[in-house]
């Protein structure tokens, strides 16, 4: 069975994707500089270490920790689903206009498995910012490669898109 989308939902998930990067995103980053005092996070960065992170932790000072993880548990938990919304939803529109393909039907797991890393990222940047100046080996250990995998699936998931894309250009091509 060949899942199908109706447009309403993907127009939907683009506008609201859309209003977040105009709009939520810039204002979300203006007051985590302000409350925490830097732009740096753990969360933007493709690559970072355990003891980067620490490092991170030291120069929020105790107040913008504070604020760090609540932006973790409040905005961040809806901007994934924002993000793995649109993904989804297009890979399955876009999809449709393709020739049935068992093994790209699974690719639409890609967003979904960067939501999940992004939330084992929260999780764990969570830990080291609540427990600092303890360490907390694990967590130190695994958020940077949550952040790493998270990224990857984003990058795959838009790049998927794009495929995509090129390809049902390719057919519509080939049909004239």
């Amino acid at each position: 069975m060949k899942a199908k989308i109706q447009w309403k939902w993907v127009i939907g998930a683009s506008v609201v994707f859309l209003i977040f990067l105009v709009f939520v995103l810039p204002q979300v980053s203006t007051y985590s500089s302000e409350a925490i005092g830097q732009s740096k996070s753990p969360d933007q960065s493709f690559l970072y270490s355990g003891s980067q992170l620490y490092e991170l932790a030291e120069s929020y000072g105790e107040a913008g920790r504070k604020t760090y993880i609540l932006l973790r548990w409040t905005f961040d938990l809806v901007w994934p689903v924002v993000y793995t919304l649109f993904l989804v939803v297009w890979t399955i529109k876009l999809g449709e206009y393709i020739p049935r393909n068992q093994r790209m039907s699974y690719l639409v797991f890609l967003p979904i498995i960067a939501a999940f890393f992004d939330l084992l990222e929260n999780i764990g940047a969570t830990i080291v910012m609540a427990r600092y100046p303890l360490q907390s080996g694990i967590s130190q250990t695994i958020t940077p490669v949550a952040t790493f995998i998270k990224w990857n699936m984003v990058l795959a998931s838009f790049l998927l898109l794009l495929f995509l894309m090129i390809k049902i250009l390719r057919i519509k091509i080939k049909k004239q």
